[in-house]
């Protein structure tokens, strides 16, 4: 089956998650008008002068966007004041909007009866969401306390794998037998009080609960009372296991064009299902990660302490240390080289610089190729040679570029001039080469290629880059 007559088998489902979208966009647009900065310092007014009535009525009438933008807009003392004025009116729907920092935050703020009555009020794979911030005692005991049906539902999502497809799967949809009639059928979802509020696809399974096919809503309605389901279903169908990662999922979503995709357990069962919505946070959620990981940073650090800030960075600064300490220990090596010709040190970072420049911009487009699965073992091996190529250009074009300005700084210095332009020729492949090899190392050895392979990179490209011009000083001029 084709993409485009894959899209036009979901399509019914299409208008629903745009609408629902849509409305959300526009909320979030209304949201700029209606929680603009002078209700939040009326707030914060009424917060420091512990006028809770005042805060109250400001935000009386306020649905759950409004109030997660409210709570996101203040520091983190005002932020546990509200809540706690909140008390046990914090509509729960709220929780569910709120920036992953902000939300543990939030949740520290409240005592376990709180968290029971909120997380009893959230569908199952929000109140997963929230459960999963806590501790494996606190968490199990809040567990105790839930409905019977929900604490089943999040016991069995809580038992698969973090950022698993049954972690973010819903357990609300509509699934029948495929030898049920269209009449059987139309009887089922008029007679059923427990059917999901919203619904475009229903799902067809056998016997023993495989999933066979799927029939949008409207095809029902048009069909003839006396026709089997199994008749005029869609067959073609991609079940999703329930242990796949979350990247996956997105990715399986991007590649066939889904609205919704069915979740399976390892019998082949039907036993959930994901929506593009879902997916798209995802996708954002995995794109900021990444990105934050190569630069060395926390997710949600707009929303922590100074304290919280600081220990989410001292790690990764720790280790850039080290390899700058390496870097350093290569120039002690050349000491006396560089004592006898002062130019090289005001050179040398030159190399460095610039050979560490190009590998973050290869690092950069091959992290993104491997988390979109872009780059497989079948276009690896062109992918480095185009990056090989690349180098080798810059180094051409830079190392002339820079042999030029070299001799007209240094007009005496001839041998200078053309070991910079060696060193720059060189360094400049190398650094191309180990953007695209370390993080793919890093993926073949499980480790996140964004959050290992900037150090590594940086380690390579400034002990490298001064090793290369200072050893080819060495060898040339002495």
């Amino acid at each position: 089956m084709s993409k485009k007559q894959k899209n036009n088998k979901l399509r019914p489902k299409t208008k629903k998650h745009y609408i629902k979208r849509n409305q959300k966009k526009y909320k979030m647009q209304q949201l700029q008008l209606g929680i603009g900065q002078k209700m939040i310092n009326s707030v914060i007014i009424g917060l420091n002068e512990d006028d809770k009535s005042h805060v109250l009525k400001i935000i009386e009438g306020l649905d759950e966007y409004d109030i997660a933008h409210l709570i996101e807009a203040l520091d983190i003392k005002h932020r546990r004041k509200l809540i706690d004025f909140m008390g046990k009116h914090i509509n729960p729907d709220v929780l569910p909007e709120l920036n992953d920092t902000v939300q543990e935050q939030v949740i520290d703020s409240l005592d376990e009866e709180q968290i029971v009555d909120i997380v009893n009020e959230l569908d199952s794979e929000e109140a997963v969401e929230i459960l999963e911030h806590l501790d494996d005692d606190e968490q199990e005991h809040i567990i105790s306390k839930l409905e019977p049906e929900l604490k089943h539902q999040v016991e069995a999502s809580l038992s698969y794998p973090e950022d698993s497809a049954g972690r973010i799967m819903s357990r609300e949809f509509v699934s029948m037998p495929d030898d049920w009639t269209v009449k059987e059928a139309r009887k089922f979802l008029f007679e059923n009080n427990e059917l999901p509020e919203e619904f475009y696809t229903i799902f067809l399974t056998d016997s023993k609960m495989h999933p066979t096919g799927q029939i949008a809503l409207d095809k029902l309605l048009r069909a003839k009372a006396d026709v089997l389901l199994k008749n005029i279903m869609d067959y073609e169908i991609i079940p999703i296991n329930v242990c796949t990662d979350q990247e996956e999922v997105a990715h399986m979503f991007r590649e066939y064009g889904w609205m919704s995709g069915i979740v399976v357990d390892d019998k082949n069962r039907l036993i959930g299902v994901i929506n593009i919505d879902d997916v798209v946070d995802i996708v954002h959620e995995e794109a900021n990660e990444d990105m934050l990981h190569l630069s060395g940073v926390g997710e949600g650090d707009i929303y922590k302490s100074v304290v919280g800030i600081f220990k989410s960075r001292i790690g990764w600064l720790i280790i850039n240390l080290f390899a700058v300490f390496m870097a350093s220990s290569v120039v002690k090596e050349f000491e006396p080289i560089i004592a006898q010709a002062s130019v090289l040190a005001v050179l040398m970072p030159i190399v460095a610089s610039m050979s560490g420049t190009t590998g973050q911009q290869t690092l950069a487009v091959v992290v993104r190729a491997l988390a979109t699965k872009e780059l497989t073992s079948r276009n690896t091996f062109r992918m480095i040679g185009k990056e090989f190529c690349v180098g080798l250009m810059n180094g051409i074009l830079f190392a002339a570029l820079i042999a030029f300005v070299t001799h007209l700084i240094f007009p005496d210095q001839h041998l200078i001039s053309l070991i910079i332009a060696i060193a720059m020729l060189i360094n400049l492949c190398i650094a191309s080469l180990a953007g695209i090899l370390i993080p793919l190392t890093m993926s073949k050895l499980h480790f996140d290629p964004a959050a290992a392979s900037g150090v590594f990179l940086i380690a390579m490209t400034d002990s490298g880059g001064f090793f290369i011009f200072l050893g080819l000083a060495k060898l040339i001029m002495f």
